[in-house]
């Protein structure tokens, strides 16, 4: 992971496994919220949330990457998806399970899944 996400304790993951139905923000404010008030935080996009690693999906996540919050997605979960990683956000992180693993059995690290 980036320094950038790795400074800050606590940290705080927050898993975005759907995409949500119209009105259904998920974490995706939380995130917002969490950034804006200078936490360091971690969106991590799994299973049917992978779809809002597309650009222009989602107006909550293209406020949390530009107020400096981290992106990232399961490489699986795109891959099931027929999501290409060259045409997804810009600075998102793709990465396997392990990496999450990783980031979950962290201490420092509060974990929230949706």
């Amino acid at each position: 992971m980036t320094e950038d996400w790795e400074s800050g304790t606590p940290r705080l993951l927050l898993v975005e496994s759907q995409a949500g139905a119209a009105g259904d923000t998920g974490f995706r404010h939380d995130a917002v919220t969490q950034v804006l008030t200078g936490q360091s935080a971690l969106l991590f996009l799994v299973q049917d949330g992978v779809v809002l690693a597309v650009p222009g999906s989602d107006a909550d996540l293209d406020r949390f990457q530009k107020e400096g919050g981290v992106l990232a997605a399961d490489s699986f979960s795109l891959a099931q998806h027929g999501l290409d990683t060259a045409t997804l956000r810009p600075e998102l992180r793709v990465v396997g399970m392990d990496v999450v693993a990783g980031w979950i059995l962290d201490p420092a690290v509060r974990v929230v899944w949706h």
